[in-house]
């Protein structure tokens, strides 16, 4: 027995150590998939604050109970409303998951959307704090400890694209003015290809600034006439931004600014601060926002070959940056992958929310925060068209087929340019877009949608919708052209403006021609020059509008326009005319005896 016993005890050992040296084979491959999906959370973690460093390795094999714990409770607490205390215990997730992107997902969502709404809309500074947290949270924390995670980046892109892009939120106007005001003194009111490219070649350090002699006494003077600049780099370059916008902040360092003007030193000391800023603060690459601009910025409408740089103080340019960075760096070419499809999707909803609402106009009104207007920009067609396209052929490819979801919603974007072209006055292109919709979408089920001339085409879609809807709703739509018209006149867009009055005209004519003599029951339509001046009335009662505004549109028809002008005071003293004898006659009415029921 015994011998029995040893001959199967050394037949045990021997199959197991034959056992763990097979085993020890698949170590390398496992361990390698777990740091591909993200599940290596013993990872060493580089230039870690202390307190991370020591909680990844302090607890052991406890960890992952107590986070699983933590979960659970942040989970409820989130569920019963409790958003500050969830909040608390996210953190301390995040500190024992740093590399689990789900963990900070979550935290910034929190933040931007359950936090953030939490706070009643008047009081939206504070509303705003908790957007901005929660998209800082994934740029300077997140992505850094995790940088190949695409679903931080998709996320980070939908914080700038939904919760600040879209008008869901209240406070909507607020993040849009306060991200427009923040990027204004780093860029400019209206950047150039050449100004990117000196932010691209600006110093990176203030010793490389200041080892100019004349940026050095320059800095040294700031310094000398408030203490407060005399402080690191960080807080020397914010200071020194803030001063330039608000000269109050200190009257005698902005008299060193003024003493500098023109000067070579503060040009040099300016383009080191903003590129200082964007890279530090904003955490923005100048070099990726200069290949962005170069991929997807505007371009002329008549020649769509030079690229001109994105509207940086829109929401949807951050929210493509952010997701074209992470496609760059966390994609797998030639696999299909869902968040890198919502991602894609990012990039170019992006796009065509830039073209529908990316001219960004900061009206500025004094002694108050400027006023923000959203209107189209068709100069962002071709960038969006293009991209979508690419979309396209990649999900195409990769998803063995059509890909519905892009390519219908390419088709209904192509239809509305098309009458967005017209309506502006730039025949010519849209002539170039029906001709594009013909060639790509003339098959299947829609064969025959797009075989008629341009011209027959919009006023087809004009037609039906004339035949949906009253003289009232008609009247209201070519108002509402006469208004936007203004509105453009108003910020010096006067192309836009005329291509607008020209519109209301063309639809005014279709539906005199379609039920001016067929359909006598319909009451038919003011004059023309009557929901011009109507138009002009809504406008200059419309709150929406500061008195600021309304004065400089005012002033400038009265100047630049005075047939218009004329126009309008004719058919004011009409409409007045007209209200004084309604009033005559209502005032009669009400002082005849009112018939007996027997009478």
């Amino acid at each position: 027995m015994r011998l029995r016993d040893a001959i199967i005890t050394v037949v045990s050992l021997i199959a197991a150590i034959a056992l763990l040296t097979a085993a020890s084979t698949r170590l390398g491959p496992i361990q390698q998939a777990r740091a591909e999906m993200g599940l290596v959370v013993n990872e060493p973690l580089e230039n870690a604050p202390p307190s991370l460093a020591f909680a990844t390795v302090a607890m052991g094999a406890f960890r992952g109970l107590v986070v699983e714990i933590l979960w659970m409770r942040a989970d409820r607490l989130k569920e019963e409303g409790l958003f500050f205390d969830a909040r608390q215990l996210a953190e301390w997730i995040t500190i024992l998951q740093p590399r689990f992107a789900a963990v900070w997902d979550f935290h910034a969502w929190n933040m931007a959307y359950n936090i953030s709404v939490a706070v009643p809309a008047e009081q939206w500074q504070e509303r705003w704090k908790w957007v901005r947290n929660g998209y800082e949270l994934i740029r300077d924390k997140g992505i850094p400890m995790n940088p190949r995670s695409i679903i931080l980046y998709r996320s980070l892109a939908w914080i700038f694209q939904h919760k600040m892009g879209h008008v869901n939120d209240d406070c909507h106007r607020h993040y849009k003015r306060e991200l427009a005001l923040a990027m204004r003194p780093l860029l400019g009111e209206s950047p150039t290809n050449q100004d990117f490219e000196a932010l691209i070649g600006a110093p990176g350090e203030l010793s490389e600034v200041v080892a100019d002699a004349a940026v050095a006494q320059f800095v040294a003077d700031l310094k000398a006439a408030d203490k407060m600049f005399d402080v690191g780099v960080a807080d020397l370059v914010t200071r020194y931004i803030e001063l330039r916008q608000d000269p109050a902040k200190s009257a005698s360092a902005f008299a060193v600014i003024d003493r500098y003007r023109g000067a070579a030193a503060l040009a040099k000391f300016d383009l080191f601060a903003r590129a200082y800023t964007l890279k530090n603060v904003w955490k923005l690459d100048p070099a990726f926002m200069h290949e962005m601009n170069n991929l997807y910025g505007r371009t002329q409408i008549d020649d769509p070959n030079e690229h001109l740089p994105l509207n940086w103080e829109h929401p949807d340019s951050h929210a493509i940056y952010w997701a074209c960075l992470g496609l760059k760096v966390a994609s797998k070419p030639g696999t299909y992958s869902i968040d890198e499809k919502n991602t894609d999707r990012i990039v170019f909803h992006g796009l065509a929310e830039l073209y529908r609402h990316g001219n960004l106009i900061l009206y500025p009104v004094p002694g108050q925060l400027p006023t923000v207007f959203l209107r189209p920009d068709l100069q962002m067609f071709d960038s969006c068209d293009k991209a979508w396209r690419q979309r396209i052929a990649k999900y195409e490819l990769l998803e063995k087929g059509n890909p519905k979801a892009v390519r219908g919603g390419h088709r209904n974007f192509l239809e509305n340019a098309i009458h967005d072209f017209y309506r502006a006055g730039h025949r010519r292109k849209a002539a170039e877009i029906y001709a594009e919709l013909r060639r790509d979408y003339s098959e299947g089920e829609h064969s025959g949608d797009y075989s008629m001339p341009l011209v027959t085409f919009v006023r087809a879609r004009i037609i039906e919708e004339l035949d949906r809807i009253s003289d009232r709703d008609a009247t209201e739509m070519i108002i509402m052209s006469f208004r936007e018209a203004y509105f453009r006149y108003a910020v010096h867009q006067d192309d836009i403006a005329l291509g607008h009055e020209a519109w209301a005209k063309e639809v005014y004519e279709l539906y005199q021609k379609k039920y001016g003599s067929v359909e006598q029951y319909r009451v038919g339509l003011p004059t023309l020059e009557l929901m011009r001046y109507l138009a002009f009335r809504d406008f200059m009662a419309d709150e929406f509008y500061p008195d600021y505004h309304k004065r400089n549109l005012w002033a400038r028809i009265k100047v630049e326009r005075p047939d218009l002008f004329e126009k309008l005071q004719a058919e004011e003293a009409e409409y007045i005319r007209k209200q004084q004898e309604q009033a005559a006659e209502d005032q009669q009415g009400a002082s005849q005896p009112t018939p007996s029921a027997g009478g």
